[in-house]
């Protein structure tokens, strides 16, 4: 990024908004033995140091001095962004532990018809009750005016959706790993009386370890009847299920159908339901009815994950898994 701003003119930016401390600077400074030095190779020594990221920078330049900090928080950089909200790398000031904060948009944080506040912090408290290896911990929700943002674990790897864009279909065992792992989380959430709402292949995390974590429980929390249910992209593909099969929306079985799509995918390198943006085709009940046999698209998988898959896909709620229990422990038997 251009910019005719000094290194002194950084440096001073830095100093009021607290990223920098009086002491960091004089390391800095030191290292060059003079405080006339150039703008770009002051800024790469900050960053060599550890003392700023790129991100800061970013944000110094153009002149922000708010977004440095949530709380204890200082703000790293943006690892993800969504529809109502961002989601930053962020490390504890006191202890310097990393976490991810998810800060609710600004126009999504103020009164009048876009306010999400009471939304967001509910389903932050309602994820906050969760603590299980295949959910991402909450440990703090902060809703104060404007200022609104969720505090998690930083999971050291990448969503599922974009494992699966690099990588494509996967080997049946990796598979059969990964859906375990989500419907440990489910059935965890279950037990609690906690339905996910909305499952999907970017709301699963699979750490640099190879474990799959949940992300973003509390949708079924939230109030909203089926009208504001088929507006909402993030539940559009929900409401259009609940639909189709006549169930409540905080139904269990609807979580195992997702669950079941990601783990048909997964197996088959190809989607169950058809792909498309267009919302009365996500509501039409024939996109879940036209779902082909896994064995169809993929003749190679074995039987057992096959009949694994159909049964979490059935669009007779009856004849799906009634728990994630259930499906969970013939995964566990199939990757045996």
């Amino acid at each position: 990024m251009a910019t005719t701003l000094t290194a002194e003119k950084l440096a001073q930016r830095a100093l009021d908004v607290n990223v920098l401390s009086e002491q960091d600077l004089q390391a800095v400074w030191g290292e060059f033995g003079t405080r006339n030095v150039e703008y770009e190779p002051f800024k790469q020594a900050l960053v060599r140091r550890g003392l700023l990221t790129n991100y800061q920078i970013d944000r110094l330049v153009e002149g922000y001095r708010t977004g440095f900090f949530y709380g204890d928080y200082k703000i790293l950089y943006c690892v993800g962004a969504g529809t109502f909200a961002r989601v930053f790398r962020a490390s504890h000031v006191k202890t310097g532990e990393l976490f991810a904060v998810k800060v609710l948009r600004a126009r999504y944080s103020r009164p009048g018809s876009d306010d999400k506040r009471e939304l967001f912090r509910r389903e932050g408290e309602l994820g906050a009750q969760l603590k299980h290896p295949n959910i991402v911990a909450i440990h703090e929700v902060v809703s104060n005016g404007p200022t609104n943002y969720i505090v998690m674990d930083f999971v050291e790897g990448q969503n599922l959706r974009d494992f699966y864009k690099v990588r494509g279909k996967f080997d049946p065992l990796d598979a059969t790993r990964i859906a375990a792992d989500i419907m440990a989380g489910l059935n965890y959430a279950f037990l609690k009386g906690i339905t996910h709402r909305d499952l999907k292949m970017s709301n699963v995390i699979v750490s640099s370890e190879g474990d799959s974590k949940l992300l973003d429980f509390g949708l079924a929390g939230m109030e909203g009847g089926d009208e504001a249910d088929a507006a909402n992209p993030r539940t559009i593909d929900y409401a259009g299920l609940e639909r189709a099969t006549n169930v409540r929306k905080d139904d269990t079985r609807s979580d195992i159908f997702f669950a079941g799509c990601i783990y048909y995918q997964l197996l088959s390198g190809r989607p169950a339901l058809s792909e498309t943006r267009e919302r009365s085709q996500r509501l039409s009940k024939s996109r879940f009815m036209d779902i082909k046999p896994i064995l169809d698209v993929a003749p190679q998988v074995p039987m057992p994950l096959a009949r694994i898959v159909m049964k979490a896909i059935e669009l007779d709620p009856l004849r799906r898994y009634q728990t994630p229990g259930e499906m969970l422990a013939d995964l566990k038997l199939a990757a045996k």
